[in-house]
């Protein structure tokens, strides 16, 4: 017997996972070696992360704005996503893929629920799409 599992569980999955691992290691690394926050660490490749970080959270917040349908959610998302990075990003990801089908392919969770209707429909204008 063939066994089918969606690519949209197992991105499920994967996410949550991912989310959970980046939350661990945060943790313990605070618990180990305490505060991110000190001089010592002030090196010209953490003034390169820093820059490299938050150019993907305006990448992926301007994202969130476009899916979130309230300016509250789009910017409670935003703050998490600078505040936590690539949990916030995992955990995120990972509720848009709980508002879709198992059935539908992977790609709607890019989408607005009313584009990707509009996609798995016969209607020419999303417009049309309530």
């Amino acid at each position: 017997m063939e066994s089918s599992i969606s690519s949209v569980v197992v991105a499920r999955v994967a996410f949550l996972m991912m989310g959970f691992t980046m939350l661990i290691t945060l943790a313990c690394t605070i618990y180990i070696d305490g505060s991110p926050f000190r001089a010592a660490l002030l090196t010209p490749w953490m003034n390169a992360t820093l820059i490299d970080f938050y150019l993907n959270v305006a990448a992926i917040a301007t994202w969130v704005c476009y899916k979130e349908s309230t300016w509250i959610g789009a910017f409670t998302w935003t703050v998490l996503l600078i505040c936590f990075g690539s949990m916030t990003t995992c955990w995120y990801i990972a509720t848009q893929l709980f508002k879709i089908s198992s059935q539908d392919p992977l790609y709607f969770v890019l989408l607005k629920e009313r584009h990707a209707r509009w996609l798995s429909s016969e209607i020419s204008d999303p417009c049309e799409i309530p």
